[in-house]
């Protein structure tokens, strides 16, 4: 059940990889406190902390990131006790007039450079939009999310029984349009009358 749901997401999912131009961009930190050791190459950094390179950005309460000697980074990110860690990143765009992005909320998101993958682990929720409007959304204990291969692997937890869960919007040639403004309320009235 588990490989299907995963075959049925890997088919429904247009190949579109993370922006390839995040690769290219400086990886920047913030938090309200933080530990760098240069030594060992482990940054620890808390407090609000955000991790963004590119179009990618990381949050959460606390953020460990590691160096290997080969230069690649990870991440551990984790919430804090009534928020979850994010996720959020623009996809290198399939069709014109289509903007896609991923995102997702753990209580622990592990991110790896290397391999291009994001791990979302504890009450995991990932979502695909186009043009600000949801598409696609999974929820599970955890969620791997490989960028290089736009495929998902999802494992069941306690939460809902065990079982993962799919919703996955079908495809069309027509492009999403984005969510219609809120309405407000006028603070003229129309031209004419008074």
């Amino acid at each position: 059940m588990r490989m299907l749901l995963l075959i049925a997401l890997a088919a429904c999912s247009a190949a579109a990889l993370a922006e390839r131009a995040d690769k290219d961009q400086p990886t920047i930190i913030e938090a309200d406190r933080g530990v760098f050791d240069e030594l060992k190459q482990v940054n620890v950094v808390s407090g609000r902390a955000t991790l963004n390179r590119g179009t990618m950005r990381i949050t959460g309460e606390r953020m460990e990131l590691r160096t290997a000697p080969d230069g690649y980074r990870s991440a551990l990110v984790t919430g804090a006790a009534d928020t979850m860690a994010t996720f959020r990143q623009r996809r290198d765009p399939t069709r014109p007039g289509v903007e896609e992005y991923v995102e997702g909320t753990a209580e622990r998101i592990e991110w790896d450079e290397r391999t291009e993958s994001v791990r979302f682990v504890n009450k995991a929720q990932w979502r695909r939009l186009e043009n600000g409007v949801v598409r696609d959304e999974i929820t599970g204990q955890v969620i791997s999310y490989d960028a290089a291969a736009s495929t998902y692997r999802i494992e069941g937890g306690e939460q809902g029984g065990g079982r993962v869960r799919a919703v996955i919007a079908p495809r069309t040639t027509e492009s999403p349009k984005a969510p219609p403004a809120p309405l407000r309320p006028a603070t003229e009235p129309p031209a004419g009358k008074k």
